[in-house]
């Protein structure tokens, strides 16, 4: 216990500084950098591996803060499905189109890690196939994804996975913020945004990112009275319970069978999650779950994972893999910007800037850095990149999650060739979708790239 204390003073005192260097920082203020990120950076700078080479003092990075990442990962996902109830205006032909749009570029990316993997497979003796399956984790994923399924790669017999893994979704989240925001001044001033003629002025709190006092809101909705028990407590309480249930399924699991050790606690967590949500449902007990007291615990070990992540990463895996992390890493960034604005701009009908410009942020990492993105072009949220972005985050679990849940044993097991094969072949359902439902023919790519015709561009309604 003293040592979770410990670390929780550590990894505190870090994000303290990272949202110190936020709000005190112009560049990090104008790039939207994440406080956690920060404070990853900062620990990893100041830890042992860095300044403690050079100085006898260094900040202290103990044995088991490398371990929160993969513990806190199980909160993260395990309340991915609690509390959340379907509607059909999901599904839309706008949701419909932005999942079809997001299922090419998961595929993309997948295929170009493991094509890449698989050409340098023969001049590094060490590079281990599974290695091309870490950009879709880091980039699609973000750091909650790339953890997760990082250690899955550790626990099928890869141990620099979650290194590799959190590099990859480190490399995303940043090169979807400082390209995205080139990307939307370029546009802009070409005109293909529909509401600002030029990039939108945000307000300074926000890039800070320190809500003024007389505009901030209540964090949730309490759901009990603290004489009877705090509200938080109460939301704790479920998160001990799918943490506690997902811990036994495991358990229970490798007792069937030796092979379902492969199964991770994080997908246990996940379907002890969905099974609470139904069963609270069926017994009507849906109104003791608060989703936004949930989103912020959530939230809260997100940030945690990530500093701690970064943290602890390891210098020597980089060393190891320098060469096929920098060549995979500008592919997929390449492969990032043309496979999400060539298929934005050839799919979508109306906000085909807004609605991309989420998109390339959503599969950059995280939906928060798709809105942010999003907010510079549409301030006020009016056009319908917010519903797209959602969407696609919220229904890209049929093919996102057997890829985290199932691919990092696979790729011990079956052939290279093979599972390229199957991840092409899904390519190609998702462009045959595309081509059949949403496919704009006279919408030529040229047209935005050099930004010489008139048929991309929008009317503007509003001027920030």
């Amino acid at each position: 216990m003293k040592a979770i204390l410990t670390d929780l003073a550590l990894l505190s005192t870090l994000l303290l500084v990272g949202i110190t260097l936020r709000k005190k920082v112009k560049l990090f203020q104008n790039l939207y950098i994440p406080a956690s990120l920060l404070a990853g950076f900062v620990g990893l700078i100041l830890g042992p591996q860095i300044l403690g080479k050079v100085s006898p003092v260094c900040f202290p990075v103990t044995e088991t803060m490398g371990s929160w990442a993969g513990q806190l990962v199980n909160i993260v996902l395990g309340l991915s499905f609690l509390g959340k109830t379907s509607s059909s205006k999901s599904f839309g032909k706008t949701a419909l189109c932005a999942v079809t749009e997001g299922g090419l570029v998961h595929q993309t990316q997948v295929c170009l890690g493991l094509g890449i993997t698989m050409l340098l497979m023969p001049l590094y003796d060490n590079l281990p196939f599974c290695f091309g399956l870490t950009p879709v984790f880091g980039f699609h994923g973000g750091h909650g994804t790339a953890n997760a399924a990082g250690e899955a790669l550790a626990q099928a017999g890869w141990a620099d996975g979650p290194a590799v893994a959190n590099t990859m979704a480190t490399a995303g989240i940043l090169s979807g913020i400082i390209f995205g925001m080139i990307i939307i001044n370029i546009g802009v001033r070409r005109g293909y945004a529909k509401m600002v003629d030029k990039p939108s002025n945000v307000p300074q709190e926000l890039k800070e990112g320190i809500v003024p006092k007389e505009k901030r809101v209540s964090l949730g909705n309490a759901v009990t009275y603290n004489d009877a028990l705090d509200p938080l407590a109460l939301q704790l309480c479920f998160v001990g319970i799918i943490y506690g249930a997902a811990t036994l399924l495991s358990q229970g699991l490798v007792k069937l069978h030796p092979i379902l050790s492969n199964v991770p606690l994080f997908a246990c967590a996940m379907i002890c999650g969905a099974i609470l949500n139904f069963i609270m449902n069926k017994l009507g007990l849906q109104d003791y779950l608060d989703r936004p007291t949930l989103d912020r615990i959530s939230g809260v070990a997100l940030d945690f994972l990530v500093a701690s992540a970064i943290t602890t990463l390891s210098l020597k895996v980089f060393a190891l893999y320098t060469v096929p992390l920098i060549v995979t890493i500008l592919a997929v960034m390449l492969g990032n910007i043309v496979c999400n604005f060539y298929f934005g701009y050839k799919m979508f009908d109306d906000d085909w800037f807004e609605r991309t410009v989420t998109a390339y942020g959503l599969e950059s990492g995280v939906l928060a850095t798709g809105l942010m993105l999003l907010r510079v072009v549409d301030p006020k949220f009016e056009t319908t990149g917010h519903e797209s972005g959602a969407a696609s985050a919220a229904l890209c679990y049929p093919w996102s999650l057997p890829y985290v849940l199932f691919a990092p044993a696979l790729a011990f097991i079956v052939a290279p060739i093979v599972m390229f094969g199957f991840s092409a072949a899904l390519w190609i359902v998702f462009f045959v979708i595309a081509r059949v439902f949403f496919w704009h023919k006279d919408r030529k790519f040229t047209d935005i790239i050099f930004g010489n015709s008139d048929r991309p561009r929008a009317h503007h309604v509003e001027e920030a």
